[in-house]
């Protein structure tokens, strides 16, 4: 097999960085050179063959750079198995990268670079620990970080958390910060002018409650709870479905219909299942399911079936993916820090 390059052939296995990092260029300098502006193209077995299949043209106006800065900056970079924090590629290319650190979260991925790109990867430290602390207004707002109600929060550097700051009657602010030094956020939150929407007989809703599961039947389903002034109303998700995402969600959620004894019930249609509460006695409350009561709401049932009490005394769970607020009229959910679910009642008027 000649070694003389070619115009546009060449020996490329030792060229491509794409075959497991076999680079030789103090060996194939020249072929480099000429191969400066082509891509090197995988095909059959690894063997040294020249042929024009091996590559690719690309004009030089169409390469756009890939660029990594990271924290710490002693860090490794590895793109396409190559130790390097930049490198030129075609527009569309899809670029492989990890970063490594001594005592930080080693953090892989891939990015398509359709223009140039910078990426910043903050690596989590393992032994340095930063506290997030949430100042809302007014003082008795509800302040949720990660899950939990509570109001400061101590974890690893540079971590993402997610929070949400929720009062009856005020518009909610929710957010998600990379905690890179000890971080007070003053949270201000604004009074709601105006309810646009109604709940009919549940009254306003006040407040969200998460679960794992719920239900004797199918113990896998997850749930979470919505509290109004004149009832709780479990909304379910079908097995092994997570959230519903935003193109799910459906306005009209809440329909009048007294073929089951009660004003409203709420329904979304592939999101959760049809559920309807029905009071039958003070602090009980039924779910009722095609008709068949399987679940009822009152504190030994609510502990059976999964419900735990936080240290303030309501009901909360250990299932934190999910967590949730009420902001004016609307309730809002959250899964791992992103909306996935709103409810509205019907529009006034």
């Amino acid at each position: 097999m000649s070694k003389k390059p070619a115009r546009v052939q060449f020996n490329g296995g030792e060229l491509s960085p794409w075959l497991y990092g076999r680079v030789d260029i103090a060996k194939f300098d020249k072929t480099a050179k000429l191969c400066r502006n082509f891509i090197p193209m995988a095909e059959g077995c690894l063997k040294r063959r020249g042929g024009l299949r091996f590559v690719a043209q690309t004009l030089a106006d169409t390469d756009v750079s890939f660029k990594i800065k990271v924290y710490p900056v002693e860090a490794e970079v590895f793109i396409n198995n190559v130790k390097q924090k930049s490198v030129y590629v075609a527009r569309g290319d899809v670029v492989y990268y990890e970063v490594l650190a001594d005592g930080y979260v080693s953090e892989t991925g891939k990015v398509t670079v359709n223009a140039n790109t910078e990426l910043e990867v903050n690596l989590v430290s393992l032994v340095e620990q930063c506290v997030l602390t949430i100042n809302a207004t007014p003082q008795d707002a509800k302040v949720s970080i990660e899950g939990y109600e509570r109001k400061s929060f101590a974890c690893l550097k540079n971590a993402k958390v997610f929070y949400v700051v929720s009062k009856p009657g005020y518009e909610s602010v929710s957010s998600e910060v990379t905690v890179d030094k000890d971080m007070t956020i003053n949270v201000n939150l604004v009074q709601s002018t105006t309810e646009s929407y109604n709940y009919g007989d549940w009254g306003k809703p006040q407040a969200f409650v998460s679960c794992t599961a719920f239900g004797d039947i199918i113990p896998q389903r997850k749930c979470f709870l919505l509290k109004f002034e004149n009832g709780y109303l479990p909304i379910l998700f079908d097995v092994n479905k997570r959230a519903p995402g935003a193109e799910d969600i459906n306005e009209g959620l809440f329909v009048y219909d007294k073929a089951f004894g009660y004003d409203s019930y709420a329904h979304n249609k592939g999101a959760y299942s049809l559920t309807v509460i029905r009071e039958e006695k003070r602090d009980i409350y039924y779910d009722k399911l095609d008709g068949s009561v399987f679940a009822a709401f009152d504190k030994p049932s609510m502990m059976f079936y999964g419900w735990q009490l936080d240290d303030n005394g309501n009901y909360a769970s250990t299932y934190l993916n999910y967590d949730g607020c009420v902001s004016g009229s609307t309730i809002y959910v959250y899964y791992r820090g992103k909306e996935v679910f709103s409810m509205k009642g019907r529009k006034n008027g």
